[in-house]
């Protein structure tokens, strides 16, 4: 999974008060309060951070306005978080924690509101509003058998059980930011929409699992090629990048059954099909020039990995090559240069020619 609990993090868990929710009639208080100990891995006592806020099977960035609660004597306790100025979170694009789950909540002023509260190992905090009767209620209490206030640690028997439910709600329902970490991860010219910012740590594991992803798709068309080479499909091929990466814009030299010579790329990812490729400059310049190669597709890496072969992928690098030139003959007039850049290609585009799928 992407995202995994804190080391040092403690599950919290409270029945949120009427003041909390901000309709008491008595109480004007202006945020929700959280238990100490529980995020003690927050080194910043004053803290203003993205974190996600989920709620009826959708996930939200909201802004966490972390503050401590301060004691008579000013040592600090229990963390806050605060509603926050509207005035300052519009200019920011973002609502509060706090705020959304007042907004929430007043939709049905008559029903027992929970919270959970957690952080991740990249440090963002998410928050996990539960209305009671509903079905994340139900699987919540089915662990806990209660949800008034507490807290979960590693050795509480609870806590495996609590954090697997957590785990596998809060990596679904951030799929589609990981698919666009994975392009991501792979140039930075990719634009990220699910999120406002992603954060470093973020991009750091994505750009890790991905070359993960890479060789273990390099793997794969390499198996794959041993049976087309016992099958007489192909006489030999080489894999480049099997004891260091060769920096060639290919990873396969492939000897077909007329001794013709054809390169190779395994475009690797752990999505499905359509999820979009990334190539350089390099290839596509590579490919331009040498017409006899292929893109070996490797998708669904996570579950059942699957291939398909496209063997006219010159037909982007003609018309990305002659835009390119053009481009750079332009901008040199003004004493620039382009020095290489990345380019996403769709692989369902009609000019593609895939051959049907092979499961790996």
């Amino acid at each position: 999974m992407f995202f995994n609990l804190h080391p040092q993090s403690i599950i919290g868990y409270k029945k949120l008060s009427d003041a909390d929710l901000g309709i008491s009639p008595t109480s004007h208080q202006t945020h929700i309060g959280l238990y100490g100990n529980t995020l003690d891995f927050i080194t910043d006592y004053y803290q203003e951070s993205s974190a996600q806020l989920i709620y009826n099977n959708q996930t939200q960035e909201v802004l966490s306005l972390l503050d401590p609660i301060t004691n008579p004597n000013g040592s600090f306790r229990s963390p806050k978080i605060k509603l926050g100025e509207i005035n300052f979170l519009q200019e920011l694009g973002l609502t509060s924690v706090t705020r959304k789950i007042r907004d929430i909540a007043q939709l049905h002023p008559l029903t027992n509101w929970y919270l959970i509260w957690f952080g991740l190992e990249n440090e963002e905090l998410v928050f996990f509003l539960i209305k009671e009767g509903s079905t994340d209620y139900f699987q919540v209490i089915d662990i806990l058998t209660n949800l008034l206030s507490g807290r979960i640690q590693r050795t509480d028997s609870t806590f495996i059980p609590l954090i697997q439910l957590l785990h596998n709600k809060i990596n679904n329902l951030n799929f589609n930011y990981f698919q666009e970490l994975e392009l991501f991860a792979q140039t930075d010219e990719t634009a990220i929409t699910k999120r406002i910012k992603p954060r470093r740590y973020d991009i750091a594991k994505a750009q890790k699992l991905f070359q993960m992803i890479g060789r273990t798709g390099e793997e794969l068309v390499n198996h794959y090629l041993e049976k087309e080479k016992s099958y007489g499909n192909i006489k030999n091929f080489q894999w480049v990048n099997k004891s260091t990466e060769s920096g060639f814009p290919f990873d396969f030299e492939i000897t077909d059954s007329q001794n013709k010579l054809i390169y190779s790329d395994a475009k690797s990812t752990s999505y499905k099909f359509e999820q979009k490729i990334i190539f350089s400059s390099q290839e596509l310049k590579f490919i331009q020039q040498n017409n006899n190669y292929l893109i070996h597709r490797v998708f669904d890496l996570n579950e059942n990995p699957k291939l398909r072969v496209c063997n006219n992928v010159e037909i982007l690098s003609h018309a990305f090559v002659q835009n390119l030139n053009t481009f750079n003959t332009n901008i040199e007039n003004n004493g620039l240069k382009l020095n290489g850049m990345k380019v996403s290609v769709s692989p369902t585009l009609p000019q593609l020619n895939f051959d049907t799928t092979v499961i790996l």
